[in-house]
């Protein structure tokens, strides 16, 4: 039988890691980020899989590292916790994975605001755009922000969605 497996996202900029790091203590589970899973899997950084390679490279180890947890999770172990990225559920085939176990999306309560600052701190984002620099202020600035609003309301969108088909489901 299967162990129990928790996935935690959210929007870009969300504190997905933290709260992922919540649940583990509380339930006494083993935390795993799966973009580091990857990394260790490929030998090389998400950012750099994607520059080098485009993003359906990226979530094909992405789709990988969950089949390589859900099997660990068989084994005689406590359940996990997988901080995953904030596109995961853009995925058919990891969202059929994700959906055996148990969602948690965090940051949906969060501003638009409070998302950006956080994301303006992510150095290893394979967002490109959020690599460009841009001064406070600047025609550049404006343009990583407008671009950032429109990522942020996609994934609210898709979150929504999944959370009412994973509150349907349950």
């Amino acid at each position: 039988m299967a162990k129990k497996i928790i996935y935690v996202t959210g929007p870009f900029g969300a504190p997905i890691m933290k709260t992922a790091e919540r649940i583990a203590n509380e339930q006494g589970m083993i935390l795993h980020d799966l973009d580091k899973e990857i990394e260790i899997r490929e030998n090389w950084s998400v950012k750099r899989m994607v520059m080098m390679h485009g993003e359906h490279c990226y979530r094909n180890a992405e789709l990988d590292a969950l089949k390589a947890l859900q099997e660990d999770a068989k084994a005689d172990l406590p359940g996990l916790v997988v901080a995953c990225g904030d596109g995961i559920l853009y995925d058919e085939d990891s969202r059929a994975i994700i959906e055996e176990g148990q969602l948690e999306i965090c940051g949906m309560d969060m501003t638009e605001d409070e998302l950006w600052s956080g994301a303006v701190k992510k150095t290893d984002s394979y967002h490109a755009f959020m690599s460009m620099p841009a001064e406070a202020g600047s025609p550049d600035e404006a343009d990583k922000r407008e671009r950032f609003h429109k990522l942020i309301e996609r994934q609210k969108e898709l979150f929504r969605e999944i959370e009412s088909t994973f509150q349907e489901d349950r």
